[in-house]
């Protein structure tokens, strides 16, 4: 019916009916560079914690290509992550993708907090999804600390952003984990949470017109996650993402 829907990722201001608008000839990029550790940004990539703005340098698509199944190493070396009974009990592997499932308030973010200080791989990536921004802050400062964050990069997309700078703050943290992956590095990212993730999806679908069917969840949530999570993996030489 010749109509294309748009959502904004801000505030609108100055945009009033009859605005011409510029369809750009280029997939959405995400600027990454090994300046980006012990920083933290927001959904739209940009700085969150005063310490100015980060200098640009490789420019990684923001819905980047899952690795080819058949070019992936196998999952079979265990990272350690700094804590003893998940090493001896849940021993995780370089590249695998676990998921953290318990209630509100048990510990999940302490126990993050605590495999982000101790954990031998090479940096964290963490993904703050749909978190208050009081949680936000109590990571960072009190779970994380500065031993924590000064090898991590903190993606902070709080429940007051729009759906749309969620879903991009959850794919900017994948992107950026991907970047420092090629250069060989063993990468932890981290993401809280998932649900959220999915959550913003939802909020998108059910504004488009999709109709909710399992739990509520619109059929896009389901075809999107996929093309979050299988991103995480091993590369064919070295490097690899393990997703938590």
């Amino acid at each position: 019916d010749n109509r294309t829907l748009l959502m904004p990722l801000d505030d609108i201001v100055g945009i009033q009916p009859g605005s011409l608008i510029e369809a750009k000839d280029e997939f959405p990029r995400v600027n990454v560079t090994r300046k980006l550790i012990g920083r933290v940004i927001d959904g739209n990539g940009r700085p969150l914690d005063g310490k100015g703005p980060i200098p640009l340098s490789t420019a990684y698509p923001l819905m980047g290509m899952p690795l080819n199944p058949l070019e992936r190493r196998r999952v079979n070396q265990a990272l350690d992550v700094g804590i003893r009974s998940v090493n001896a009990l849940h021993t995780v592997a370089k590249g695998q993708r676990i998921g953290i499932l318990a209630g509100t308030g048990v510990g999940k973010s302490v126990l993050m907090g605590m495999i982000a200080r101790n954990t031998e791989a090479d940096i964290n990536v963490i993904a703050l999804i749909g978190e208050r921004g009081r949680e936000v802050k109590e990571f960072i400062e009190e779970i994380l600390g500065p031993e924590g964050l000064k090898r991590s990069v903190v993606v902070a997309a709080a429940s007051d952003q729009p759906p749309l700078v969620r879903l991009r703050g959850a794919f900017i943290a994948t992107t950026i984990a991907e970047f420092f992956r090629d250069r060989g590095m063993d990468v932890m990212l981290m993401m809280d949470s998932v649900t959220r993730f999915a959550l913003a999806q939802r909020e998108i679908g059910l504004s488009v017109g999709e109709p909710p069917t399992t739990r509520g969840y619109t059929p896009s949530v389901f075809s999107l996650l996929p093309k979050l999570l299988e991103r995480a993996g091993t590369n064919p030489s070295q490097g690899s993402i393990t997703g938590l």
